[in-house]
């Protein structure tokens, strides 16, 4: 389960855990926006992974080079994994780019792609070691960005998926 894009996964171990922030700081996680994504053993973690990683690479500002650059990098290694191309090496450089993708942050954002894909790689090794075993390629999943809640059901943003870096969007 993961607690919007700003804090370390939750697992199935620990959903006992008190909702509140309390509760969830004590695990290691944290409380958020209180929105919370949970997947099933179904799902590739790598995929939740390259997806959240995506997400934050997309709406950083660009001001700092570590987010930007960082948040890019390690896309683009999560990228290569999930399509079949990735090597033992990338899961590496993502190691090393995430620890560095916070320095001298005005935001949030790369405290995000820190915390959350470093604990997905912590929580769920085997889902990115597959991939280096020549697994299927990994699903994509939609970009979690709710434009709309009617009747309990969310609908995401169907452009999210074709938006660029640089803020335009990429060719139905």
């Amino acid at each position: 389960m993961l607690s919007g894009v700003a804090n370390p996964v939750l697992p199935a171990a620990a959903l006992d855990t008190p909702i509140g922030y309390e509760g969830l700081a004590a695990v290691g996680s944290g409380l958020g926006s209180a929105g919370f994504t949970v997947y099933d053993d179904t799902r590739s973690m790598l995929a939740v992974a390259r997806t959240v990683s995506r997400f934050l690479y997309v709406e950083s500002c660009g001001q700092c080079r570590a987010c930007k650059q960082g948040c890019g990098e390690v896309t683009r290694r999560l990228d290569a994994l999930a399509e079949g191309r990735g090597e033992l090496h990338d899961v590496e450089i993502i190691g090393r780019r995430l620890r560095n993708v916070t320095d001298q942050n005005r935001c949030y954002l790369g405290e995000e792609e820190q915390r959350v894909v470093s604990s997905l790689l912590r929580e769920f090794p085997e889902d990115f070691v597959a991939e280096l075993e020549h697994a299927a390629p990994v699903d994509s999943l939609p970009i979690p960005k709710i434009v709309d809640v009617r009747d309990g059901v969310a609908t995401y943003d169907p452009m999210a998926s074709r938006k660029l870096p640089d803020w335009t969007y990429a060719p139905a």
